[in-house]
Parts: structure tokens; C-alpha cells; sequence
């Protein structure tokens, strides 16, 4: 007995015409290049109920043997492995039906993402007190597959690596003055206006993935230059973890602005400090704005630290505290014209506020601060 016409066709629409092993793709000839099925069916359990038949010594009924959920779809190299005697004990029917079923599943997800579940990766990375951080296409990847119901678009326009923004050759970065934020600024303004710019008017860019590690004011820089009109999604490297897909931590953090220092009613200027992923305190910020209204931002309930954002969810909720925040410096201290920001955020959340702030009408300007060695230096405004 063997496979009917319909149940090939139901194997290699299930396998999606890769190896369900070695994945390889089974319509391509290597010998003369062209396009011919090189895939054949390999039995989970043997076709004969015999000692020498490969698995075939099975309860499974003969007449099941040469279905589509007992034969999986195999390169010949695959093929000629798993049935040899050597490895019978290593290559068991139960390891290959797993095997199989995970295949199709994959295959039949990812064919079922359809065009509006595609994301460009932007990846942006620099230096960071003298150590070149860069973020790896294959983990940036990993994380959009494994963390979003998206699949990470990679357009040959872009050199097969998506969007890939270069700040390690700025020079200074080690006792980075305004020359370097700007020197920064103007590379990511060029690389926003040029290449996501043009993706977006070409209609292949509709969502972007952002993976960055810059200095904090160059993150808030690169959320407030991207269009607030992509849909973003902005991710980060977890200290407990090591890796750049979301934890699988259910615990949603909210966040809290609160007023720390009280100042004048009719004042131009005010401070906003962050203590997200590390604690500043007012005395610790530069003399000049000591006497400053100052108003600090901090997850609700809980101490800083580094991951404090594990879930997508707290970005949305730190992008609502920020909102809020605003809204409300607006109307009970319309004086004030420009605010000093201080402190230390995940990227995710640093990202996010460029992203907030662009939304806006730039009502009070913004004034990005870096923490040095020599302490907080001012960076960039917005």
C-alpha cells in the first residue's frame, strides 16, 4: 500500500515543501539548480509490521500507515538517517511525531501572518562609557517571533539586516559634550528623514520594532524623531534574563508622578525627575535647579530598578503617567516654558518618552539631561 495522490498533496501543504528535520527547502535541484521536488514521504512508523522495517514494530494498524499523520515530509539525507539501524534507539516514533507536529504548526502559523502582521527591526546601537553595544539581527529576531504575534521584516532594501542605525563612531562619547548629542542627533535625524521616511512612502514599512542601546538621551531623541503616525513597538535587553523578548512576568507595573520640591507658583522652569531603573533625588541634581518646582516619576508601590518594566503593558502604562502628567503641568502651572528632565529609564520607557513627547505640541520645551562621570551634563532639547 501506499500514499494516495491526496494524502502527498496534504503532506507537502502541511510541511510547507521544507524537511520537517533539516528544514530544507524541497523544490530546488542542487545538482542543475532547478526547480523539482527533491521531498520525500518518511514513515513515523514503518510500513511493515516487521523487525527490519524502521518503527515498524508498532500496534499502529497497517492501514494507517500510509497516512498523512504517520509519513512526514523529509529530504533524502533526512530520510536515508532516520531509517538506518544505528540510530533506532536515538530516532524513536514518539521524537518524530513531535518533531512533525511542531513543523506543521509552525508552518502553518507562519504562513497565516498576513501582510499586516509583517515589522521592520530598527535596531539602533552606540557606545556607552567606552564599550561599543551593538544588538544582534538574529536576537532581535528571536524576540519579535517570541514575544509579539508579529514576523520581523527584513527588506532587501535594507541590506537583508531591516534598519540599522550606527552611533559607535561619534567621537567623544566617553566625556560626551553637546557636540556629541548633536553630532548624534544629526545622524538619527538623516537616518529617520532618509530611510524610514522613504520605507514609509514606499508602503513596505507599516510597523516598526525598535531595539536600541544608545545614551539615554539619545533613546528619547529617537522616539520623539520617528513619525508618531508607525505603529511601534520598542523592546530592551532584561538584566534577568539576558535577552531581548519579553519575560513571561504577568505583574503590570504603573507608575506615580508625584511633586517633590514645591518652587515658586509663577515659575518658567521645572524639573522632572525619572526614577525608573535608578534614584535621583533632588539634592543631587545641579545646583541651578535646586529652587526649581521638581516633580519625580516612579513605579507605583515598588523601588527602582532595572527591570522594572517586564511586560509591554507597563510601557503603555508609563506613556499614560507621562500623559497624564503633562496634561496637568498645563493647567496649574501654565508659566512654566521649559522642563529640565533628570534621571534613568529602561529603553523601552526612554523610547517611549520621545515617542509621548512627540505627541505634543512641544509645550514646555524639553531639556534632556545625561549623567556623566563629571555628573548630569545637558544633552539635547526638544
Amino acid at each position: 500500500m501506499a500514499m494516495s495522490s491526496d494524502n502527498r498533496r496534504i503532506l507537502w501543504v502541511r510541511a510547507g515543501g521544507r524537511c520537517t528535520l533539516c528544514k530544507s527547502y524541497l523544490l530546488h535541484g542542487e545538482l542543475t539548480g532547478f526547480e523539482v521536488p527533491v521531498g520525500e514521504g518518511a514513515h513515523i512508523v514503518g510500513q511493515a509490521q516487521a523487525e527490519r522495517s524502521p518503527r515498524g514494530m508498532s500496534e499502529l494498524p497497517l492501514d494507517r500507515r500510509d497516512t498523512p499523520e504517520n509519513v512526514l515530509l523529509a529530504c533524502a539525507n533526512c530520510h536515508n538517517e532516520i531509517d538506518k539501524a544505528k540510530v533506532a534507539e536515538v530516532v524513536t516514533a514518539q521524537m518524530l511525531q513531535e518533531r512533525k507536529a511542531a513543523h506543521e504548526a509552525e508552518i502553518r502559523h507562519q504562513t497565516g501572518l498576513t501582510a499586516d502582521r509583517r515589522t521592520t527591526v530598527l535596531r539602533m546601537f552606540g557606545a556607552i562609557r567606552g564599550a561599543m553595544m551593538r544588538v544582534d539581527a538574529t536576537d532581535a529576531a528571536t524576540a519579535v517571533l517570541q514575544s509579539s504575534d508579529r514576523f520581523p521584516l527584513f527588506p532587501a532594501s535594507y541590506d537583508q539586516q531591516g534598519l540599522e542605525l550606527d552611533l559607535c563612531r561619534i567621537p567623544g562619547e566617553e566625556s560626551p559634550t553637546n557636540g556629541y548629542y548633536a553630532s548624534a542627533a544629526r545622524i538619527i535625524d538623516t537616518f529617520v528623514g532618509g530611510r524610514v521616511a522613504d520605507g514609509v512612502e514606499q508602503g513596505h514599512l507599516t510597523h516598526l520594532s525598535v531595539f536600541a542601546i544608545a545614551r539615554l538621551p539619545l533613546l528619547v531623541y529617537l522616539g520623539w524623531s520617528l513619525d508618531d503616525g508607525i505603529d511601534t513597538d520598542v523592546y530592551q535587553r532584561h538584566r534577568s534574563t539576558g535577552k531581548w523578548q519579553w519575560p513571561t512576568a504577568e505583574d503590570i507595573t504603573t507608575f506615580t508622578v508625584e511633586a517633590t520640591v514645591a518652587g515658586a507658583a509663577d515659575a518658567a522652569e521645572a524639573v522632572l525627575i525619572t526614577n525608573l531603573s535608578g534614584t535621583t533625588t533632588p539634592p543631587q541634581l545641579p545646583e541651578a535647579f535646586l529652587g526649581l518646582p521638581a516633580f519625580t516619576v516612579t513605579p507605583t508601590g515598588q523601588q527602582s530598578h532595572e527591570d522594572v518594566i517586564a511586560h509591554p503593558a507597563s510601557v503603555v502604562e508609563f506613556r499614560t503617567a507621562v500623559r497624564r502628567f503633562f496634561s496637568e503641568l498645563e493647567a496649574s502651572r501654565p508659566s512654566v516654558a521649559t522642563l529640565h528632565v533628570f534621571g534613568a529609564l529602561p529603553v523601552s520607557a526612554a523610547v517611549s518618552l520621545g515617542q509621548t513627547l512627540k505627541a505634543r505640541d512641544l509645550r514646555p520645551k524639553v531639556v534632556l539631561y545625561d549623567l556623566t562621570p563629571t555628573g548630569y551634563q545637558h544633552a539635547l532639547e526638544i
